[in-house]
């Protein structure tokens, strides 16, 4: 389920037609209204700030989700091994390739997200889980 189906769903939306409808919990009602009074905000201002910012999340998520469809297999095993804190030479092992090859896939995941370190990957992709690629080893492809 995507971010934006998320945010709908917690906000109760349900389709009737071509009108978006809303019935929102009370619990969630209270938190915006305390959150705009925190910020001296009217609440319908800070709802729709918040909803313009889950739905440039959810663009970035779904280009991240594209970028990583482009990736090849083995790039992908990289990526995920780097997002799981693996050094090199860990992932060199696990993947029975050599850590030249490893910082070559390494290097072109980063261009194909436009990302220009390891810890930048690992923060974009900070809430993709990861832990199937955990207990893998494979040899070469």
């Amino acid at each position: 389920m995507s971010l934006w189906q998320r945010v709908l769903r917690l906000l109760g939306y349900q389709k009737s037609s071509d009108r978006l409808s809303f019935s929102v919990d009370v619990r969630l009602i209270r938190s915006l209204q305390d959150l705009a009074e925190q910020e001296h905000r009217p609440s319908t201002e800070l709802a729709a700030e918040l909803l313009s910012y889950a739905l440039a999340q959810r663009d970035v998520a779904e280009a991240y989700l594209e970028r990583w469809r482009s990736l090849s297999v083995r790039e992908q095993q990289v990526a995920a091994l780097v997002c799981l804190g693996y050094t090199t030479r860990q992932i060199a092992a696990r993947l029975v390739i050599s850590p030249e090859t490893v910082k070559s896939h390494a290097q072109r995941v980063m261009h194909k997200f436009g990302l220009r370190t390891r810890s930048e990957l690992r923060q974009a992709l900070a809430d993709w889980d990861f832990s199937a690629w955990q207990n893998f080893s494979m040899k070469k492809s």
